[in-house]
């Protein structure tokens, strides 16, 4: 596009002719002062006029040139920055035109000269903003069909950019992403998983033809589904309750690997055990003894549900309680010389005391049970089952080459003994009681 921007005023009795002069090409940004064109090379017979000046422009905004008269020049006035003057007119092919009028006696000749301005790359290539979030959401069945828009670099100089795609650590997304160069998009190949990963850091490398260039972060936030279950730490899981004058409070070790709403759980009982109760929010599992009646069954079935959209997923925990408390174990030994807790000996047939077992809720002999004894000496004793007296195994090998041993040395005898009864019916209704007892066999 070529501009006339001038007008002219003549005197009427002046003959007028406008005469077009070749083409000239000057860079943008010269030097204020700098010689574009020698005017007597351009106008013919200009030093026998009589005078001769720059017809003034409509706007001053393109008085950019002026006119050394002695060396008849013609000069830069302003700067001339193409992307402000051009960027009206023609970008790829800026030109404006200025005109000269030419005065003799009886004539006015005016010439007009196209000047094409250059563009020079005297400007950085720019991004608008300084970084891109992109969310994809996790396991998408139809990654394939989705591409994300990436923002478009910025060059004044009205240079062609292109475009390159790279990991955080400057090596190439293979096998993650893939640049559509022509239409500026991004496209995943492949699906993610955010447990795996939830982040991909991205440089988006913006690059001219001068190989001037700038980067972006593209920050890839994998977007969570409801695709993960929550999970009991075991299979079954076992808590040991031992005291009954407080309430005993448990937690489960519960993993809902989403986030946000899709791992927040809800806990709730399927069966029901008496003194036993659980916190719908947080999971604790409450046993009060108060409210606790016997019973052979100790495993509560627990549900876990999340609160994840569109779909709650849940399991279901299984946790066992061992009561450690239920019994009141008691050896009553005969002959017990409480000054020095040495029990004397002096009959091997005769018991060396019985084994009281009391239900502490019932608060009488408890029947229904099983129980065992271990001995730091094995095979020393054994009990009789129907009065729970302990004997001394007058059978047992070892029994006898130690009352051997004993009636060279006279030594007393130490031993450590571990009563375990539980319920016949639950295993895990079970007490324990040690005791450490000396004997002097006489």
């Amino acid at each position: 596009m070529i501009l006339f921007p001038f007008f002219f005023i003549f005197i009427i009795i002046y003959s007028q002719t406008i005469k077009q002069l070749n083409q000239i090409s000057i860079n943008e940004e010269l030097p204020i002062g700098t010689i574009i064109t020698l005017l007597n090379d351009k106008i013919p017979n200009l030093a026998q006029s009589l005078e001769y000046d720059l017809v003034k422009p409509f706007s001053s905004e393109l008085d950019l040139f002026s006119i050394d008269h002695i060396r008849h020049t013609l000069n830069i006035k302003k700067r001339i920055d193409f992307e402000q003057i051009c960027l009206n007119i023609n970008i790829n092919h800026c030109l404006i035109s200025i005109s000269i009028a030419v005065s003799n006696y009886d004539t006015i000749i005016v010439y007009t000269l196209p000047i094409h301005i250059k563009n020079i790359d005297d400007n950085s290539i720019k991004f608008f903003v300084n970084r891109t979030i992109i969310e994809i959401e996790e396991n998408d069945e139809y990654w394939f069909n989705k591409t994300y828009k990436l923002p478009h670099a910025y060059d004044a100089d009205g240079d062609i950019i292109t475009y390159s795609l790279y990991l955080h650590n400057w090596n190439k997304p293979d096998g993650l992403f893939e640049l559509d160069n022509k239409n500026l998009l991004l496209k995943p190949l492949k699906k993610f998983d955010r447990e795996k990963q939830n982040l991909y850091l991205l440089r988006l490398i913006a690059e001219n033809k001068y190989q001037r260039d700038i980067s972006i972060d593209i920050i890839i936030i994998i977007k969570d589904i409801n695709d993960n279950s929550p999970q009991c730490e075991h299979n079954k899981t076992i808590f040991s309750i031992n005291n009954i004058n407080s309430i005993s409070i448990f937690k489960l070790n519960i993993t809902d690997l989403d986030e946000n709403n899709n791992s927040k759980l809800e806990y709730n009982l399927i069966n029901y055990l008496s003194g036993f109760s659980i916190d719908h929010i947080n999971g604790y599992i409450i046993f009060n003894y108060t409210e606790w009646k016997y019973t052979n069954e100790t495993k509560l079935f627990i549900n876990i549900t999340d609160y994840g959209k569109p779909y709650r997923l849940s399991t279901q925990c299984i946790v066992e309680f061992k009561l450690t408390f239920l019994f009141d174990i008691n050896l009553k030994l005969n002959n017990n010389n409480e000054k020095n807790n040495i029990i004397s000996i002096d009959n091997l047939n005769l018991p060396i005391g019985q084994l009281i077992i009391i239900d502490k809720q019932e608060k009488n002999f408890y029947l229904n049970y099983s129980f065992n004894i271990n001995t730091s000496l094995y095979d020393i004793f054994y009990l009789n089952k129907k009065t729970l007296n302990i004997y001394f195994n007058l059978n047992s090998l070892l029994l006898n080459r130690i009352l051997t041993n004993n009636i060279i040395k006279n030594e007393n005898l130490s031993i450590n003994i571990s009563i375990y009864v539980w319920n016949i019916n639950n295993p895990l209704i079970i007490s324990i009681k040690n005791y450490s007892l000396i004997f002097n066999l006489n």
